[in-house]
């Protein structure tokens, strides 16, 4: 845990999230292996990726690994709900494993108390809660989980710049979230969600951010065209 943690002080995780439903058209095992190296070689600290490109990845590199896997029922969805899920990705290799840890609704009958200590309890990974408030953060904390991402803050009913993700313009990332975690816990606050800039990287980590996560930004090219047509067509 201390090694994964360490390695990623300071410096840039980069997402990259592929799926039917998000960036499709990176959906494949030669294409994923592209993008990988070329982060890699750009100088990423870590990857955050979902479990279906895990063993691929493992193969290819070194670098840290975060899993997780988004599951869905109806149009809810939670970031790796449940043990199952955990022990697919820790199976699959990766070194920490990312979990939803929003006050919103579980998919199991577990507390998220009592599903952080069963990660704990069952596996040798470093564990990451997915938030959106301040509080999410302080409580997952006080139930013993390795570190906190603002991975979900704006997309939750009740957090602050309320939006949806691809958003154009997208919303500023949420630094007064950094501030305040920073103010209340000592694990490390990783910061993530519309961080579209180098200058923006930078500011989360003033804030206290211990890393910064940026996925859209560097690994979603249509994404990013659609940005810059929408600029062109006058849409914002």
């Amino acid at each position: 845990m201390e090694h994964f943690l360490e390695a990623c002080k300071g410096k840039l995780i980069v997402s990259c999230y592929t799926a039917e439903e998000q960036n499709p058209q990176f959906n494949s095992p030669e294409v994923m292996a592209a993008l990988l190296r070329s982060v890699q070689a750009g100088g990423a600290a870590a990857i955050r990726v979902n479990v279906k490109w895990i063993p691929l990845f493992r193969q290819i590199t070194s670098l840290p690994i975060i899993g997780i896997k988004k599951v869905f029922q109806g149009e809810e969805m939670r970031i790796t709900p449940t043990l199952e899920v955990v022990e697919e990705i820790v199976r699959a290799g990766a070194d920490a494993v990312a979990i939803d840890a929003t006050r919103r609704p579980r998919f199991d009958n577990l507390s998220l108390e009592e599903f952080i200590q069963a990660i704990h309890n069952q596996f040798s990974i470093t564990v990451l809660g997915d938030i959106s408030i301040v509080e999410e953060g302080v409580n997952a904390a006080q139930w013993g989980i390795d570190g906190v991402s603002t991975t979900i803050s704006g997309y939750t009913p009740y957090s602050p710049h309320y939006g949806q993700l691809g958003d154009i313009p997208p919303k500023e990332p949420d630094y007064q979230l950094i501030r305040d975690l920073k103010a209340r816990i000592d694990i490390p606050i990783i910061a993530e969600g519309r961080i579209n800039t180098p200058e923006k990287a930078l500011q989360a980590i003033e804030c206290g951010a211990h890393a910064v996560v940026v996925g859209t930004a560097i690994t979603n090219p249509q994404k990013i065209t659609e940005l810059f047509v929408a600029k062109l067509e006058g849409k914002y």
